[in-house]
Formats: structure tokens, C-alpha cells, sequence
């Protein structure tokens, strides 16, 4: 599998590189880190102070840097923007399936997002986490009850810390029933 990276905001090159990386050993994935994207100005909403994370996968997938290259190649946009999702009041990451596209924010992954000091290790762990867990979407896996599991649902940065970075045994299996073999 070819994923093609484009990040968005301030990221640091740690953070690209670890991706890379992991999604290259976990995933057998080839990634490409594509040209730095600003924020779709009109994704923002001002009473929320957040970025509406559907409009900026719409607006990013129909842009010139994405628009020529095969649709068929995943998509996984890495911003440091605070993001929202329809109801929810945030969200880490999220993955569209028809545009090939996924989205996750280390916005709230930072430890000083909660009055915390600055932890990069804690950041790169939480990141790889959602962005492996959107790239399980992506694959066709659902939530998994396991709370180790990577494709656990995470409703908090805790939530986050507790799961693991692999997929459980349960998960493996659904994914060689579809002839995906992972780790």
C-alpha cells in the first residue's frame, strides 16, 4: 500500500518522520510526505474555535496537490489545527472512505493541551496511535472492544495512553480473513 502524507499547520519533523516510519513497518505501507498544506481558512468556526474536520478532508482531497494523483492511494492528513466532527465537540481523527481520506489532529495528543508540560516522546506515541488506528479504517476495521487494542475507540487522551500501538489477535485474524497481513 502507497500512502501519501500532507501535513498541515506546524508539524514537527519528528512527528512526520515517526509516522513514516510506522506506517511503513506496522502497515508495510510506502508512504510519501507531500508539500506542507496551509488550513482551509473556511473550515474554521469561529464560535467553536476549531477546525470542522469534514471540510478540511473536502477541500484537501480536491486540491491541486491531491486532485492528479490516484484516488485509489490513501490519503492521511496530519494537522496540528484543533478539530470537530458533526456532534462531537472533538475529535483526534477521522477517515472518509469515499475520498480516501483521513485526518488526525495532535492538537489535543499534547500534554500541555491539558495544563501539562510538553512531553514529545508521550506526543509521538499518541500520534502513531490515532493515525494507525485511522489507517485501520481505512483497511475496513471497525472499533474493537479490546481497550489494548489500537482500534479501540478513544474518547480521551487516557484513552489513548491505555491502547496499545498493534492491533489485538482478534483483529489480526479479521484482517487475514481479508487476506491483510499486518505486523
Amino acid at each position: 500500500m502507497l500512502i501519501r502524507i500532507i501535513p498541515i499547520g506546524s508539524l514537527p519533523q519528528q512527528i512526520l518522520e515517526a509516522i513514516q516510519t510506522e506506517l511503513e513497518s506496522r502497515l508495510e505501507a510506502k508512504c510519501r510526505v507531500m508539500e506542507k498544506q496551509d488550513m482551509p481558512k473556511e473550515s474554521y468556526n469561529q464560535w467553536r474555535k476549531q477546525y470542522n474536520a469534514e471540510v478540511v478532508m473536502n477541500i484537501v482531497s480536491s486540491s491541486l496537490s491531491a486532485k492528479f494523483i490516484d484516488k485509489s492511494i490513501p490519503t492521511l492528513i496530519l494537522t496540528d489545527a484543533d478539530l470537530y466532527y458533526s456532534g462531537l465537540s472533538f475529535i483526534f481523527g477521522l477517515e472518509d472512505p469515499a475520498k480516501s481520506t483521513a485526518i488526525v489532529s495532535i492538537a489535543r495528543l499534547k500534554s500541555e493541551f491539558y495544563n501539562g508540560r510538553p512531553n514529545s516522546q508521550r506526543l509521538l506515541e499518541r500520534t502513531v496511535k490515532e493515525v494507525i488506528h485511522e489507517m485501520g479504517h481505512y483497511i475496513g476495521m471497525e472499533h474493537c472492544h479490546n481497550n489494548y487494542c489500537v482500534m479501540c475507540f478513544s474518547p480521551s487522551v487516557q484513552d489513548v495512553d491505555t491502547k496499545d500501538k498493534s492491533f489485538c489477535k482478534e483483529c489480526k485474524i479479521k484482517m487475514m480473513t481479508r487476506g491483510i497481513s499486518m505486523e
